[in-house]
């Protein structure tokens, strides 16, 4: 599996919802291979929109699991739990988890450890604050993040990461292109040359990504797809995202 483009639809959605975005995006699809794409939903809308996209190749995933497998957790979904529901893959660290529920480098690596165990891909997100960013600490943070998550890893079968500036997450700010590519292929580096049994299958960028900045993103060397949050809500525009991904890959 090879995902360049998932959809975090957050704390949104319905049944309604499902359907609605479902039809907008049928509809402005332009092509049949829907191989590389992967959708998130709230996770107790997985069965029903799983149900709503039929068997059309789209792979659907979750947007967390617990670092344990089973327990006293009152709330949690564990890993087995979205494998037994057909879940390809899960986002593991993103920026808002990190944030509004404190988890750390060390809770981020269980969660890898977990989806591993249970054959799901492990979406990895990283990224800087804006004040990070301002100082020119971005790779060192980057860096950080990458290895507190897989240095208790002896071995990952698979694994994305996304790419995301904390300060570009719904603001509608991106960095330039060209300084995202550079900060994906130092991503690359530092996983292929300090962890050599991780297969890294490809990095993602997340943050504002649209319709209008897409091409020039997609079309940078080390940049290989896109997890993106408020833009996929809308089934047209995120129908438009993947029709342009699909035109230069």
């Amino acid at each position: 599996m090879s995902l360049r483009l998932i959809a975090n639809w957050k704390l949104n959605g319905s049944k309604e919802f499902n359907d609605q975005w479902a039809q907008e995006f049928f509809k402005n699809f332009s092509s049949s291979n829907f191989k590389s794409i992967g959708i998130a939903p709230a996770c107790i809308y997985i069965d029903h929109f799983r149900k709503v996209i039929g068997e059309c190749g789209i792979e659907i995933g979750a947007q967390n699991i617990c670092d344990e497998d089973s327990g006293a957790r009152t709330g949690e979904i564990s890993a087995s739990m979205i494998k037994d529901l057909d879940c390809k893959f899960s986002l593991i660290g993103h920026s808002e988890r990190r944030i509004f529920f404190h988890e750390s480098n060390k809770t981020i690596s269980k969660k890898l450890n977990q989806a591993n165990n249970n054959s799901v891909m492990p979406i990895l997100c990283i990224g800087e604050t804006a004040d990070e960013n301002q100082k020119n600490n971005t790779y060192d943070v980057l860096e950080s993040q990458i290895s507190e998550a897989l240095q208790d890893l002896i071995e990952l079968n698979s694994l994305i990461i996304a790419y995301e500036p904390v300060w570009a997450i719904g603001t509608g700010k991106t960095p330039n292109p060209e300084e995202v590519n550079t900060v994906h292929k130092m991503i690359k580096d530092v996983v292929q040359s300090r962890f050599p049994k991780i297969g890294l299958k490809s990095v993602l960028y997340g943050g504002s990504v649209n319709s209008k900045n897409a091409s020039s993103l997609f079309s940078l060397e080390h940049i290989d797809g896109a997890l993106v949050g408020g833009a996929s809500l809308n089934g047209k525009e995120f129908a438009q995202i993947a029709n342009i991904l699909n035109e230069l890959y």
